[in-house]
């Protein structure tokens, strides 16, 4: 007799309830049954709470609404998202953002791979392209980089691509894990979240790998990986003054607790390099070199100036 294992989804959303509800049905419809899907709603001003119960997902007792009373970002959203779930004792959590759309057995293609040792992940799509990766993957402990789905299959092994997931996009892991590592920094706000807990997870000995069957879609940003340095670096030149800050203080922070200083110390010179010579700007790379600074500090009180 096989027990399937409870689940529980964990939609964190801001603003975009239009793309919330195209992920709701996604969910909705998994071939693999959710036993529960709890959306964490940072204080939404666009009618959000409204547009569900309009739509029925209020009268759902498979679904729960939590309203947070400030935008606490997606790091606040997913430590909440992931204490609702753990408190209830779900097997597993299932994380993603409202604008992620995972296919209809993307769930079903992860669980022959799901146990209590296991963080694991989709394989993440450009959903205007999904012959392309949305975020590119570099091997670990190599110069590889794969961008579409024959690079994919080249870095392909019995359907897993081992030591790397793109984080807290279609992501599973064990209620064992969170009980193990804790939840996600709350105060990192955005960006860098997600591979704090990753990296955190590895370091605790949870096995970590892409399931390339399962298939996960969402949005493509043209500023992340902008070329630098004669094309051998990539840099995430978004034009956000928040998601820049904390972009620079949370990496730096997490270079320094997982890498060591010499990757540190490279980080920074990769911001000034490039806000001083490969796109010339002194108002980003003062706020780079801030948030740097407040990384380096351990100040994670500074980025509600950018909101």
């Amino acid at each position: 007799m096989i027990i399937e294992k409870s689940i529980c989804a964990v939609v964190v959303t801001y603003n975009r309830k239009e793309l919330l509800l195209n992920c709701l049905q996604a969910l909705q419809t998994q071939s693999y049954p959710l036993a529960h899907i709890v959306v964490v709603n940072n204080a939404s001003t666009d009618g959000t709470v409204d547009f569900l119960r309009s739509n029925g997902w209020l009268d759902n007792d498979k679904f729960t609404l939590v309203t947070l009373d400030t935008n606490q970002g997606g790091a606040g959203g997913f430590y909440a998202g992931i204490e609702f779930a753990y408190q209830r004792q779900f097997d597993y959590i299932w994380l993603m953002d409202d604008d992620g759309l995972p296919a209809k057995d993307s769930l079903a293609e992860l669980m022959p791979y799901a146990n209590e040792d296991n963080y694991i992940g989709p394989l993440v799509l450009n959903n205007k392209n999904p012959e392309e990766l949305t975020f590119t993957l570099r091997l670990p402990n190599s110069k590889k980089v794969l961008t579409t789905l024959a690079d994919v299959e080249t870095a392909t092994k019995n359907n897993i691509i081992p030591d790397i997931v793109m984080p807290f996009n279609g992501i599973l892991f064990s209620r064992k894990m969170v009980e193990n590592i804790g939840f996600p920094k709350a105060d990192y706000f955005i960006w860098g979240d997600d591979m704090e807990y990753t990296w955190r997870a590895r370091r605790s000995g949870f096995k970590i790998f892409t399931v390339t069957s399962s298939k996960f879609y969402h949005p493509k940003e043209l500023t992340l990986g902008t070329p630098m340095f004669f094309n051998l670096l990539k840099f995430n030149d978004t034009e956000s003054k928040l998601k820049l800050y904390c972009m620079c203080r949370n990496n730096i922070r997490n270079l320094l607790d997982y890498k060591g200083s010499l990757i540190s110390v490279l980080f920074c010179i990769k911001v000034c390099w490039f806000f001083l010579f490969t796109k010339p700007n002194i108002t980003k790379l003062k706020i780079g070199i801030r948030g740097i600074w407040h990384g380096l500090t351990k100040n994670f009180s500074h980025h509600r100036e950018y909101l």
